[in-house]
């Protein structure tokens, strides 16, 4: 059996921006930083995953041989998919027998923004900030990311099942089109955002009266792009 890493060249930047955490795979080892994130998954995995989850690095997973994984692994920039097999998950890539990778592709470069809880107000609703939290591994977005008109958002972390609703804000505070409904911890924006233009999204929680604003910045219409929102506790050891 021959081991092989895969790998993938650098891409014009497209945007994985970042909120709070849960649903990590963990690995034994406690100061892994995050270095992949679950595309797509039909089967069943030990330790068990789920679509728009990510991963730490030194996770190793074990699949049925029914099971087909996509990855995209975030210093590589690359999306591999797996069938059956083993896989394990490093900061350089994704390890795996040669005859379990079914395909290879570009995917987007991650940037990260981190929004942390800094406490909670009377009543238990949490207060949270957004701050830039620097990482050996991810390259850090500034505080306005780049996204496409149509991109993916995801939210992941602490609370992300509880994600609702999502709403689009101008810089004038205006409501721009209707709220997106948030299913598997994501949604689509609608493609009719303009280019070159910011605007606030705002995510609704069934168990916070507080949001969670991200702000953005709309990039050419061709662009493709996927947004995480990580959603991050002070003392979460996964952000360093």
């Amino acid at each position: 059996m021959r081991i092989i890493k895969t790998g993938g060249a650098l891409i014009g930047i497209v945007l994985l921006t970042a909120m709070l955490y849960a649903g990590l795979a963990r690995s034994g080892a406690t100061g892994s930083h995050i270095a992949a994130f679950v595309m797509d998954l039909t089967g069943t995995t030990e330790p068990p995953l789920a679509i728009h989850r990510e991963i730490a690095a030194g996770t190793q997973i074990a699949m049925r041989p029914d099971a087909r994984l996509s990855l995209l692994h975030y210093t590589t920039c690359s999306i591999v998919d797996f069938s059956g097999g083993t896989v394990k998950v490093t900061d350089q890539g994704l390890e795996a027998v040669e005859a379990n990778i079914k395909s290879r592709k570009r995917g987007p470069c991650a940037r990260v923004h981190t929004i942390t809880r800094r406490g909670v107000q009377a009543g238990g609703v949490p207060i949270i900030s957004a701050r830039i939290k620097p990482s050996p591994k991810v390259e850090q977005s500034s505080e306005v990311s780049v996204v496409a008109p149509n991109g993916l958002i995801v939210i992941t972390g602490v609370e992300a099942t509880d994600a609702e609703t999502a709403e689009v804000f101008d810089n004038d505070r205006n409501l721009v089109g209707n709220e997106f409904p948030i299913r598997l911890e994501s949604f689509r924006l609608r493609g009719d955002l303009k280019p070159r233009h910011t605007y606030i999204i705002s995510v609704h929680f069934h168990s916070s009266s507080e949001p969670v604003e991200v702000p953005i910045s709309i990039s050419a219409p061709d662009a493709k792009s996927l947004l995480i929102v990580r959603l991050v506790e002070p003392a979460d050891d996964f952000v360093k």
